[in-house]
C-alpha cells in the first residue's frame, strides 16, 4: 500500500535528508560562483548625455539671439514638441547606417532620459575603453545625423562618457543566489523522490497510519554489528 505524507511527513523527510539539503546548497553556489569567474566575460558600460531641442535659438534672418531671448521664447509646446523629437531620434540614431557602423561590436542603448528631451547613450563593451570611445564617437556624429533628417532644432552635448573603472556585469551575487536556490531546490526534489521510491516500513506510526492497527511490541535484532536494531 502506498504512503499517504502528510505535512508533518515532509517536514521530517526533508529533515531526515538536511545534510543532503545542505550540501547541495552550497554546491550550486560554488558551481555558480565558478561559472561567473571562469566563462562569463565582464562587461564595462558608461554613459553619455545628448540635448534634443526643437528650438534652434537662431531668428528667421538667421542671426545668433541671447540666452535670454531663447529662455523668453520656450514654452510648453517647445518642450512637448523636443520630447516627441527625442523619441524620434532616440529611433534614427540607433538604425542610421552611417551611425550603426560607429557601434564596433558593442552593444549601444539610445533611450529618452524619463520621456524628457535628454537622450541616453549608453554602451556596453568586454572592454571599457573602446566602451567610452565609441559612446563618445556616436554623440559627436549625432548633430550631424540629426542634420541630415531635419532643418529645425539642433542636438548638442551634455556630457561625454568616462572610461569605466568597473565592471557593470555579471553581478556575482545574483548568480551565487540562483544557484543557491537551483540547489535547494534540486536537494528538495531529490530528498522527496527518495522517500517516495523507498517502500520500506520504518517508524510505528507507518503501520498504524497503513493499517489503523496499534503496534503493542518490538523484536529486537541483536544481530545487527554496532547495536541493536528494531524489526
Amino acid at each position: 500500500m502506498a504512503k499517504q505524507l502528510t505535512l508533518n511527513d515532509i517536514f521530517r523527510m526533508f529533515l531526515a535528508h538536511i545534510k543532503l539539503i545542505v550540501i547541495l546548497t552550497i554546491v550550486g553556489a560554488i558551481v555558480s560562483f565558478g561559472y561567473v569567474e571562469l566563462l562569463v566575460d565582464e562587461e564595462f558600460s558608461t554613459k553619455a548625455l545628448l540635448l534634443v531641442q526643437n528650438n534652434s535659438g537662431v531668428t528667421e534672418d538667421n542671426s545668433t539671439v541671447t540666452d535670454a531671448e531663447i529662455d523668453e521664447r520656450v514654452n510648453t509646446k517647445d518642450i512637448d514638441d523636443s520630447v516627441l523629437l527625442a523619441n524620434t531620434c532616440a529611433k534614427l540614431f540607433t538604425t542610421d547606417p552611417d551611425m550603426t557602423e560607429l557601434f564596433s561590436g558593442c552593444k549601444v542603448e539610445i533611450t529618452p532620459d524619463e520621456e524628457s528631451y535628454f537622450l541616453e547613450v549608453v554602451v556596453t563593451s568586454t572592454d571599457p575603453d573602446r566602451a567610452a570611445n565609441v559612446a563618445n564617437q556616436v554623440v559627436e556624429k549625432a548633430p550631424e545625423v540629426y542634420s541630415t533628417y531635419f532643418t529645425a532644432g539642433r542636438v548638442d552635448t551634455v556630457y561625454e562618457a568616462q572610461i569605466p573603472r568597473s565592471p557593470s556585469a555579471p553581478n556575482v551575487q545574483q548568480y551565487v543566489i540562483m544557484g543557491l536556490l537551483v540547489g535547494f531546490i534540486l536537494a528538495l526534489g531529490i530528498s522527496f523522490l527518495i522517500e517516495i521510491v523507498d517502500t520500506t516500513i520504518k517508524p510505528d506510526d507507518d503501520l498504524y497510519a497503513m493499517y489503523d492497527i496499534p503496534v503493542f511490541a518490538e523484536i529486537v535484532d541483536f544481530e545487527v554489528e554496532g547495536g541493536a536494531k528494531k524489526r
